[in-house]
């Protein structure tokens, strides 16, 4: 299987987001009389940077101010420190060969919100990418089943008949539950969302069944409800007004149907 899995991918290419960090120190320095409002240097810095002090109205001076490019020095009390949170990226790996459902991904989940940090959102070059990492399961099973990926992966298999379908489709601009379930219904003979046949499809295997399912079904939601739900598909005087949009958190919406 891990051989099967290698080749589809074959380009690795890491995206990265540093840290950044910034700090700002506030240093003290002895007390001593003086006449409010006035200001003196200080030394208490590190880097031999000076700093300044500032008389307040009780006579004594307040804590050795540092420029924010210095860090550390002694402190008689009174002094801060604050900083801001910085989020890491995630790698992508870049796939080719092979039939993909995408060449190019998108982003999925949130980041944390300033001060208080987080994960960065996570970029998955390839749909299959996003399978592996979010369908880990259903895909290692339709990847040792040759039924749903060919031994040689050489276009026969049913999850591969499925992705070419929905490749041609992605061409034309983002594809929508409906045109996915016409690819699904006819192991990847049409597209057309107008073809009548029940999910899933008399001949599908189970382990292509299973990962379309995980593909496109919201997190949580019982299997097929993304094909199955007429919910997802409204109808109007008998015309379909609009499939409801893909869930989020789904290989379909962040990696799979995207456009090329």
């Amino acid at each position: 299987m891990n051989s099967k899995r290698s080749m589809w991918k074959v380009l690795l290419g890491v995206v990265g987001i540093g840290l950044l960090v910034t700090n700002c120190t506030i240093q003290s320095d002895d007390d001593t009389s003086c006449e409010p409002g006035t200001k003196k240097n200080c030394n208490a810095c590190d880097g031999d940077v000076t700093g300044t002090q500032t008389c307040l109205d009780d006579g004594t001076y307040a804590a050795c101010f540092c420029p924010s490019s210095t860090v550390g020095g002694g402190s008689n009390g009174g002094g801060s420190s604050g900083g801001a949170s910085g989020a890491g990226a995630s790698s992508s790996e870049a796939g080719s060969g092979g039939v993909t459902l995408a060449d190019a991904g998108a982003t999925s989940s949130s980041a944390g919100e300033g001060g208080s940090g987080g994960d960065a959102p996570t970029v998955f070059a390839t749909c299959e990418d996003c399978l592996d990492a979010r369908c880990a399961k259903e895909f290692a099973a339709c990847d040792a089943d040759p039924n749903c990926i060919s031994t040689n992966i050489d276009g026969t298999g049913q999850y591969e008949r499925i992705a070419e379908c929905i490749n041609k489709e992605r061409i034309k601009g983002i594809v929508k539950r409906d045109v996915v379930r016409g690819c699904g219904v006819t192991i990847g003979a049409s597209a057309d969302p107008d073809v009548i046949s029940d999910w899933a499809p008399e001949g599908m295997a189970a382990t292509t069944t299973d990962l379309l399912n995980c593909m496109a079904d919201a997190p949580g939601a019982a299997p097929a409800s993304w094909a199955n739900d007429d919910a997802n598909f409204p109808v109007d005087s008998n015309d379909m007004i609009k499939p409801t949009p893909w869930p989020e958190n789904t290989c379909a919406k962040d990696a799979c149907t995207s456009a090329l």
